[in-house]
């Protein structure tokens, strides 16, 4: 047991190692945004209206708060995405195998997260959060000089 746990730590710093440099850029850039225009999306800061997978990270956060029906009001996909997590999560460092066998799942959540984007654009935008159009964007910037 002692033996798999050390080998799963070390794949897991293994690969932090080889993608510091990325982690560290996400991670400064984030907390940039989040200081200056209190969000992260990029497009919602550069055009202002809510993208594929807005809502996620508090649809995560509710889920793990114990408000699984808020967190399907945020984004009803966050269950297949948290279960692609745990399922690549698990191949990875549990199994060390690749990561290749899940790339229909991860096809079919990522087409499922779009058709369901379209969905939500159609009936919840844009009164409903986080289906919301932001103001304050590039584009309105921009706009209001000329």
């Amino acid at each position: 047991m002692r033996n798999t746990l050390n080998t799963i730590t070390s794949r897991i710093i293994k690969d932090l190692r080889r993608n510091a440099t990325f982690i560290i850029i996400v991670a400064v850039l984030w907390g940039i945004l989040n200081l200056l225009f209190h969000r992260f999306c990029p497009v919602v800061l550069i055009c202002g209206y809510p993208c594929p997978g807005c809502g996620i990270t508090r649809a995560f956060r509710a889920f793990v708060t114990l408000h699984p029906v808020k967190a399907l009001h945020y984004n009803p996909v966050y269950p297949l995405w948290l279960a692609f997590l745990l399922a690549a999560f698990w191949t990875r460092y549990v199994r060390g195998k690749s990561l290749k066998g899940l790339y229909y799942p991860l096809l079919f959540t990522g087409v499922l997260t779009i058709l369901v984007y379209i969905y939500r654009m159609i009936f919840m935008f844009p009164g409903d959060e986080p289906m919301v159009y932001v103001h304050d964007n590039l584009f309105s910037i921009i706009r209001s000089f000329f």
